[in-house]
């Protein structure tokens, strides 16, 4: 089973190409880190109870209101907004947020890899996530897979998108806390390049596809548990290894 790293800067068009990565032709399993973080955090989670008691004391709004029914899952709902606007303005409390939700993500991702290959038999499964190569995700890939796209249109398109909620100031802030787009695109396997219009990203991710997807034998001999978890090992030892140094050069 080929794990596809797909990422790409906030307001890229990521998003976009899930959804057609989803649909056929394709049809293939996505995994949404985005959506895993969501649950992970919810009331009464393990996530949650570290969140409120390191943030709480910080952000006084933290925590919305909520019917008195929400109470029995273990708390009111996290303002995820606040919460957001702080940690992107704080580096360190970012990487304290990551602390906490990660290891939980990382849980969950894992759970969902195992009912893809044993139970469903999928040939290739999309792992969605943001921080691809910054939380080192991509080390668990066959694969990856950044869509791109100039900086004036990154800064556009979210502004246009959430300029409901975030200012100018805002938006530079979140673009700026993020690795640059730039240099996912050159630790990525495969890049797709979105200024143009649908069409034109349709096109470039089927390209993507048919460059990446593993031939039919190699995809019925991964289903096989032993031979697929050898292979898996395999690849797991070649991207902790073999490409540590090529992936230090390119972050530093």
């Amino acid at each position: 089973m080929l794990i596809l790293g797909l990422t790409g800067g906030i307001a890229t068009g990521k998003s976009t190409v899930s959804t057609m990565l989803s649909a056929p032709p394709f049809s293939f399993p996505i995994i949404d880190a985005d959506k895993i973080a969501r649950e992970v955090v919810e009331p009464g989670t393990r996530a949650y109870n570290k969140i409120v008691a390191y943030f709480g004391p910080k952000i006084p709004d933290l925590l919305l209101d909520a019917p008195p029914s929400s109470s029995e899952n273990g708390g009111r709902p996290l303002n995820r907004p606040a919460l957001g606007r702080h940690v992107f303005a704080n580096e360190t409390d970012r990487k304290m947020l990551n602390a906490f939700t990660h290891p939980e993500v990382r849980k969950a991702i894992f759970r969902r890899l195992l009912v893809n290959w044993l139970v469903r038999g999928s040939d290739v499964v999309v792992l969605d996530v943001p921080l691809l190569f910054e939380a080192k995700f991509d080390v668990f890939c066959g694969a990856t897979l950044v869509v791109a796209c100039t900086p004036e249109n990154q800064r556009a398109r979210l502004l246009k998108r959430d300029g409901h909620v975030l200012t100018e100031q805002d938006a530079e802030q979140r673009i700026a806390a993020q690795m640059p787009v730039e240099k996912k695109a050159w630790l990525a396997d495969v890049v797709v390049w979105n200024d143009g219009d649908v069409d034109e990203l349709r096109y470039e991710v089927a390209q993507a596809v048919a460059k990446l997807r593993p031939s039919r034998v190699r995809a019925w001999l991964e289903r096989v548990p032993p031979i697929g978890a050898f292979m898996a090992l395999l690849m797991l030892a070649r991207n902790y290894f073999s490409d540590q140094k090529k992936r230090r050069e390119k972050l530093t």
